[in-house]
């Protein structure tokens, strides 16, 4: 019984860290960028045939290729803390070893090296997998997949989580700068379906983060295309309030004094000189 309880409060303390809210009570919510594509957001890419805005469908269209060292970004006023990346995503076709890489980045954008965040859709040895993958500015590498061995370890009925093509889903990043921590949310957006989520645990603040982007560079495979669109992009971070102290003086209180009452003095008459 005491076992059982035991692994309960691990797994009720585990949730919690899982998706622990950045922000505190003194902290604001701000929003970084946002866009839902109806206008063209103005995106900065190498290659504008792969990376382009769709008018008709109101998205982002990506084709990622490795070898080709395409690109698409957009910069942000971002400089540290904690921060939540929230989009819409649909891969329409992905073919062995594609992978979709989407997150923040900075201004290398290399996949290889740091600094970046990113939520990674891949179709690799065991599947079509997701992971959270940070590599930090001293470029180590930490990483979760949806392959159950990487996120369950030697659990029992834990299974390997596969994303599926044609569908859309909502992906959400936090990095948590106190924590410093990263984890991902993936949920089915037609079902409401939670499909995978965990985090990976960093172990340093994360610095010189300062774009948008959905790289190849660093991929060089050839021919491992992965196609489709990004919608509904949010970027939020918690910038902390301090609270501004209203020092209120009491009135200072002059004592009245009673003002002291001098008696008159009685005039002495003279005593008459025996001589008068």
């Amino acid at each position: 019984m005491q076992q059982r309880a035991a692994v309960c409060f691990f797994l009720g303390i585990l949730s919690v860290l899982l998706f622990l809210q950045p922000g505190t009570a003194a902290d604001v919510k701000v929003t970084l960028y946002e866009t839902d594509f109806s206008t063209d957001p103005g995106w900065i890419t190498n290659n504008p045939s792969y990376y382009y805005w769709d008018v008709q469908r109101e998205a982002y269209h990506f084709q990622t290729e490795g070898g080709t060292n395409g690109y698409s970004f957009l910069p942000v006023e971002y400089q540290r803390g904690p921060f939540t990346l929230e989009y819409d995503l649909v891969i329409t076709s992905i073919k062995k070893d594609g992978a979709v890489r989407f997150g923040m980045t900075n201004t290398d954008m290399d996949i290889s090296k740091g600094v970046n965040v990113l939520g990674v859709f891949e179709y690799e040895q065991y599947g079509r997998l997701m992971a959270i993958r940070v590599i930090d500015q001293n470029n180590h590498l930490h990483e979760t997949t949806s392959q159950y061995d990487s996120y369950c370890g030697d659990q029992p009925n834990c299974a390997t989580k596969q994303f599926a093509e044609n569908t859309t889903y909502r992906v959400v990043i936090r990095y948590n700068d106190e924590l410093t921590q990263a984890d991902i949310k993936v949920t089915n957006t037609e079902t409401g379906e939670l499909l995978w989520g965990y985090f990976v645990p960093i172990g340093d603040q994360l610095y010189y983060l300062n774009r948008l982007a959905i790289t190849t560079k660093g991929d060089y495979a050839i021919g491992n295309t992965a196609e489709g669109y990004i919608d509904n992009i949010s970027l939020t971070t918690y910038v902390p309030v301090t609270p501004t102290t209203v020092v209120t003086t009491s009135p200072t209180t002059v004592p009245t004094t009673v003002p002291t009452t001098v008696p008159t003095p009685t005039p002495t008459e003279s005593p008459v000189s025996p001589a008068t």
